[in-house]
């Protein structure tokens, strides 16, 4: 077993804002301090946060120093009430936290009786000055009202300063220049990445489907790029912590449908020329959703549904054209049967569906699923240099079903337990069973035949994970300790050049059938040859603490350990 082990972080901010984030994963909090007219704190003030949307309501009463906090509250709109004796009721309306905040109210008690109300719209500070890391917040508005090709929520990522596509790996994010690979996604405080590949489960817009979770279902998102929280972990580049949407006292649904056609779009200049017709195009995305009470203020519903079908044609023809000899002449009439155009087809469907229920007023359980079935026709290897048969289809399914159980103690401790499974399965077929040909002219790739030397491949991979976190507020300290569990079972297999590989470096050795090399793969003793289980155990242990020292002082410090355990094969050099 090989090990990597971290020991963070230590970091600290200093402001007057009324804002700290903290990166609560897949959650909020709001605290603050209840003084009087003169600045000194109220103690024993009750004070009582209630959903908008939702009813949610809990409460709790402020320490000596006046000081009062509620974490691991789901992300929305909440109304604040503050009831102390002698002082009038004092209420904030419109208290709506982003997911990762921390959002602080102070409040300011006047004399009088209970019975009389100051009620007051919150306004929250847009700029953070507090924070002690780096994020962005894309919310629920921009989520719904950007524009956005392809319907990948994670493309509202690069709105992020210092965040763009990586171009060397398919389309990954990368976070300040760092490779995509270092990233990692959290979706409602789950794990949501495959570790084979370095990317999100699915290879979401990197490769294979083009999202793994819908964006209509994507309620708001946070995207940290640096200095986190010791509650998070496990990425070098950027970690964006996205909740999805829940149903609500009222019923709600929407759907779309978006459609492209080649009957809408002009012809080409070339074809115009050549006086050829469009090429073929189909673009259709549709999809809902529907949420609404179960028992109101109790037990709430969503579903979301989001489908995909996407047909674009794949032209095929030699990359060089071939010299006027007669063996080279004779070899392109023989590639010209495979050099035939056909359709590259992306059919996408997301499924999600979600229960929030409010068992009492300090437990609260969620469970969530998501699957998504991807087929990709003639995705694998696919390219003008390939022919059809040197091709094959791409699938990708996935099942991630997430529970979290939330217990409020006494009201100034939380614990949380988030139990994960996800299920990530990425076949790749082959058209063909005759060995690989690559034929080159002149040091280029004319055209690939034959099934290519990685085909079939699959990679399988199951992920358990188990988080349990407990936090509580101890005078002026906002402390949390947490463990993070997560295993990884992988199955893959990568056939390199097991079917045979020819390469001829000309039309004229195709003709004579005179290959320059010839590569073949073969299973090494006591293998199991292309087949590998490299299985991945991860464990995390975190300690965090938010010391509000003064009004205008806050200090954020914590540490984190990570173990990472790697299997090996019992072969290292067969």
């Amino acid at each position: 077993m090989h090990k990597q082990v971290f020991l963070l972080v230590a970091f600290l901010a200093v402001s007057s804002c009324t804002v700290l984030a903290q990166s609560e994963v897949g959650a909020a909090t709001i605290n603050g301090t209840v003084s009087d007219a003169t600045g000194s704190a109220v103690p024993n003030a009750r004070v009582t946060i209630t959903g908008s949307a939702t009813g949610l309501t809990r409460t709790t009463e402020t320490s000596n120093n006046g000081l009062y906090s509620f974490t691991r509250v789901p992300v929305g709109s909440y109304d604040l009430t503050v009831e102390a004796t002698g002082f009038k009721t004092e209420k904030r309306t419109s208290v709506s936290p982003s997911v990762g905040a921390v959002a602080t109210i102070d409040l300011s008690l006047s004399v009088g009786t209970a019975q009389e109300v100051v009620s007051v719209t919150a306004d929250l500070p847009v700029v953070e000055t507090t924070r002690s890391q780096t994020s962005t917040t894309v919310t629920s508005q921009q989520v719904t009202d950007l524009p956005i090709n392809g319907r990948n929520f994670l493309d509202f990522t690069v709105l992020t300063p210092g965040v763009v596509r990586d171009p060397t790996r398919g389309g990954d994010l990368s976070f300040g220049g760092q490779r995509g690979t270092s990233n990692s996604l959290l979706v409602d405080g789950s794990d949501s990445n495959n570790v084979f590949f370095g990317q999100t489960t699915g290879r979401a817009g990197a490769g294979r489907n083009p999202y793994s979770f819908s964006q209509d279902a994507v309620q708001e998102f946070q995207v940290n790029t640096n200095g986190y929280q010791a509650e998070i972990g496990r990425a070098g580049g950027g970690v964006i912590n996205v909740i999805t949407k829940s149903g609500t006292n009222d019923f709600h649904g929407t759907g779309f449908w978006f459609f492209r056609d080649k009957a809408l779009n002009a012809n080409s200049w070339e074809n115009n020329r050549r006086n050829a017709p469009k090429r073929a195009y189909h673009f259709n995305q549709f999809g809902g959703n529907i949420g609404g009470p179960v028992i109101k203020n109790r037990l709430f519903f969503f579903f979301n549904y989001d489908g995909q079908r996407n047909t674009t044609p794949n032209p095929v023809f030699l990359q060089v054209a071939p010299p006027a000899d007669a063996l080279s002449q004779q070899a392109a009439a023989e590639l010209s049967r495979f050099v035939a155009p056909y359709s590259n087809q992306l059919d996408n469907d997301v499924y999600l569906g979600k229960v929030d229920w409010e068992i009492t007023a300090s437990q609260r359980l969620s469970v969530r699923y998501n699957a998504n079935r991807f087929k990709g026709v003639n995705f694998e290897n696919t390219g003008v240099a390939s022919a059809a048969e040197h091709t094959g289809n791409s699938d990708v399914s996935t099942d991630n079903i997430v529970a979290n159980h939330t217990l409020v103690i006494g009201g100034a401790a939380v614990l949380e337990s988030r139990f994960g499974y996800t299920r990530d399965d990425q076949p790749g077929g082959a058209n063909s069973t005759a060995p690989e040909a690559v034929i080159r002219q002149s040091g280029t790739n004319v055209l690939s035949i034959g099934r290519n030397s990685f085909s079939p491949r699959y990679t399988n991979a199951k992920t358990y994970q188990w988080v349990e976190t407990y936090a509580r507020t101890i005078g002026r300290h906002s402390l949390k300790l947490g463990v993070d569990m997560n295993f990884q079972r992988i199955e893959n297999f990568f056939p390199g050049n097991f079917s045979g590989s020819f390469t001829f470096n000309s039309y004229a050795d195709f003709a004579t059938r005179t290959p320059f090399s010839f590569t073949q793969g073969f299973a090494g003793p006591n293998t199991d040859g292309p087949l590998t289980r490299p299985h991945v155990n991860e464990y995390a242990f975190f300690a965090q603490d938010s010391y509000r020292a003064t009004d205008r002082l806050t200090l954020n410090y914590g540490v984190r350990y990570d173990y990472f355990a790697y299997a090996e094969p019992s072969v290292r050099n067969p």
